[in-house]
């Protein structure tokens, strides 16, 4: 299995809750264990990134989408279009 960092695993979950979703779905779906669902989402409700409705479903709030668009941007994210080859770069020239 392939470790994934912090940013990946929240970037996961916030994709993935753009539509509404019960937290066994994006238990699920983002492939983390439930003390992990409990850990990520607590923190992610916590910062306003995603809401819990009445039935105790996720969704990705505004501020949410918006950190989403603004990490897309960034060329160390894997979410960007160009990381991968950034990352080639920077691994050529040995930075680390």
């Amino acid at each position: 299995m392939v470790r994934r960092d912090r940013h990946d695993i929240v970037m996961s979950i916030l994709d993935k809750a753009k539509s509404c979703k019960r937290k066994t779905e994006l238990m699920s779906s983002v492939s983390m264990s439930f003390a992990q669902a409990q850990q990520y989402l607590g923190l992610l409700l916590e910062q306003g990134l995603l809401e819990a409705n009445e039935d105790h479903d996720s969704k990705t709030t505004k501020k949410g989408l918006d950190f989403m668009e603004k990490c897309s941007q960034c060329f160390l994210c894997h979410w960007h279009p160009d990381a991968e080859k950034l990352r080639r770069l920077l691994a050529a020239k040995h930075v680390r």
